[in-house]
């Protein structure tokens, strides 16, 4: 006697997730590595400063906060932002949904934020400076547009293409707005002992930034090819890990470096 069987539900294959996976976890130790280098960086830092009675030394005119480091700050931090959502739409294989209010919020803050560092920079007649910001607006206003999935970019897979070359992009300005800074300032690495810690821990930054774009770009050529997909993403999640770690070091290096500097007074 026949027995008839129920119909077996059909369910989407969830995405799958790779936190656990041993490429990631291989990040994570990588990353922990780095945490105790960078780490190393601002001890010997800290020691200078709590050494000296003036810090910077007297007659030190170091790099001001305003207004390449904080363009750069801007575009940088950006590039995080659409990292993330671009491997969130290869994640899901979906449009961001929800998920492109929040990219495009913030994209939009940095966007409206780097028109007006553009525009305050055109009254001092500093035009790399303009260029600068203007590009990062510019690539962020366009990946506001493929946060949306407007136009070609309606396919989930193409989001993701457009988001990680905007963050390719946007990873290439800032390190031409840090070569800029660096042939331009007014010390170099062996002025004194602050231009030697300066250029030491932005220098290994901005090598960190150049092997994270070597990354971003292996990524996206292997995508392009067809190797990554909703249950295998395991290298895009890997360099959005190291590329957020590279952020985060930033803002303390812009925060030590930069700001702190300028705010003290001592330099000049």
């Amino acid at each position: 006697m026949a027995v008839a069987q129920a119909p077996r539900a059909h369910f989407e294959p969830s995405p799958k997730e790779p936190s656990f996976h041993v490429g990631v976890m291989g990040m994570y130790i990588f990353l922990a590595s780095e945490v105790m280098f960078f780490g190393s960086l601002f001890a010997v830092y800290a020691y200078l400063f709590a050494s000296h009675g003036q810090w910077p030394p007297a007659g030190t005119k170091a790099v001001e906060f305003w207004p390449l480091p904080t363009i750069n700050t801007a575009v940088l931090l950006s590039s995080g932002i659409t990292c993330h959502f671009g491997l969130e739409a290869l994640r899901h294989g979906t449009r961001l949904g929800k998920g492109a209010l929040v990219a495009a919020g913030a994209l939009a803050f940095f966007a409206g934020a780097d028109v007006l560092f553009a525009a305050i920079s055109a009254m001092s007649g500093l035009w790399f400076e303009v260029g600068l910001a203007l590009f990062g607006a510019i690539v962020q206003a366009a990946c506001i547009a493929i946060a949306f999935s407007v136009g070609p970019f309606a396919a989930p897979r193409l989001t993701f293409y457009g988001l990680w070359i905007g963050t390719i992009l946007l990873g290439i300005a800032f390190e031409a707005g840090q070569a800029f800074e660096f042939a331009t300032a007014h010390i170099n690495l062996t002025t004194n002992q602050f231009a030697s810690a300066f250029f030491t821990m932005t220098g290994f930054h901005g090598g960190h930034v150049a092997g994270g774009l070597i990354l971003l770009t292996l990524v996206l050529g292997r995508a392009l090819k067809g190797q990554f997909d909703t249950q295998h993403h395991v290298g895009p999640a890997a360099i959005t890990l190291y590329w957020h770690f590279v952020d985060v070091v930033w803002i303390a290096l812009y925060g030590v470096l930069y700001f702190a500097v300028g705010l003290s007074g001592n330099a000049g």
